[in-house]
């Protein structure tokens, strides 16, 4: 038998007219499916960025907590050091509190005092910011050993 040559049997299949509502019926349920995970994924997407904004602002410092101040109050501090209190800094140490900063310094020792951690060598400062712009400078009385907590009224 040839290809060319016709079959002995005819064909005798005929379409099912449910065979073209059936294409149909799958078109409209693929794109029913994009709107099924659609409407699963989206609450979950939602819940994700609410769970990550929350520790986001959990983790924001809160009063008394240690900081990085903007460079410009940096350097106000350090010029305020250098011309009022006329020493310069070893370690210096910024806590957020209400509206202000609370500054803990140790200042570079004098050569008649021997010891680091002497209290002629420990400045509290309370810094007011405006447009992360030092506006006020306050040298704060050093406090007792068990008094000194950042944000602390003096």
């Amino acid at each position: 038998m040839s290809l060319f040559e016709p079959e002995d049997e005819p064909r005798d299949i005929e379409f099912d007219k449910d065979d073209k509502v059936r294409l149909f019926e799958t078109q409209q349920r693929e794109t029913e499916g994009g709107r099924g995970y659609l409407k699963k994924f989206l609450p979950v997407a939602i819940v994700a960025i609410i769970i990550i904004a929350g520790i986001i602002w959990l983790m924001q410092p809160g009063i008394g907590d240690a900081v990085k101040p903007p460079k410009e109050v940096e350097d106000a501090v350090n010029d305020y050091m250098l011309a009022k209190e006329h020493r310069s800094i070893r370690e210096i140490t910024f806590y957020k509190c209400d509206g202000y900063y609370w500054v803990k310094i140790l200042s570079e020792p004098r050569s008649s005092v021997a010891s680091l951690d002497a209290p002629e060598n420990q400045f509290r400062l309370s810094v007011k910011t405006a447009d992360a712009k030092a506006i006020d400078i306050t040298t704060l009385p050093l406090p007792d050993h068990a008094d000194d907590v950042p944000c602390k009224a003096s």
